[in-house]
């Protein structure tokens, strides 16, 4: 005899959730490389106008106020240009194809997930905030970088990623 967990079970089996718009970006940076100078030029431009503006945020905020978290020139280095890490072309444009996920994920957050604190090379200690979230069936996690003995400290944007994508149901299994 079938208890009632079972069924549960058995049901939430059966009945799975759809992504319908999860992308999977590692493999999307592969089949757009052909387009590389003209995303890049894009993110350039969108990265521009954040660092104009910045990124609304209410993750760090206490009532309803939103924070405006800064974009600067140290992001893009980062990112694009760090002398290690990242050095193909498919890892900087897989970044650059996160790049609207990631503002959309700081634009809708209401809490950050973790923090942790670390010293640079000239001795001044460093919090790091992570935002992890879905977006669009997308886990993306970004960072927010903020000097911890300052007056007037500034919020910037250090570093986003997709963590993964959401499994997509083939339509072979589907009943």
């Amino acid at each position: 005899m079938l208890g009632y967990t079972n069924v549960v079970k058995i049901r939430y089996k059966m009945i799975r959730r759809q992504y319908l718009n999860a992308r999977h970006l590692v493999n999307e940076a592969v089949e757009k490389i052909k387009d590389y100078e003209g995303i890049m030029g894009s993110t350039r431009m969108k990265f521009e106008e954040l660092r104009k503006n910045g990124v609304p945020c209410k993750a760090f905020s206490d009532n309803s106020d939103v924070d405006t978290i800064e974009v600067t020139r140290q992001c893009w280095n980062h990112l694009f240009k760090h002398p290690v890490k990242r050095r193909s072309k498919e890892e900087k444009l897989e970044r650059a194809l996160c790049l609207p996920l990631a503002v959309k994920l700081l634009n809708k957050t209401t809490t950050y997930q973790g923090v942790s604190r670390e010293l640079d090379k000239g001795g001044r200690e460093w919090l790091y905030f992570e935002i992890i979230g879905y977006v669009r069936g997308n886990r993306i996690k970004v960072v927010i970088r903020k000097q911890e003995k300052q007056t007037n400290p500034k919020k910037i944007l250090f570093s986003f990623y997709q963590m993964s994508s959401a499994p997509r149901v083939n339509k072979d299994t589907k009943k």
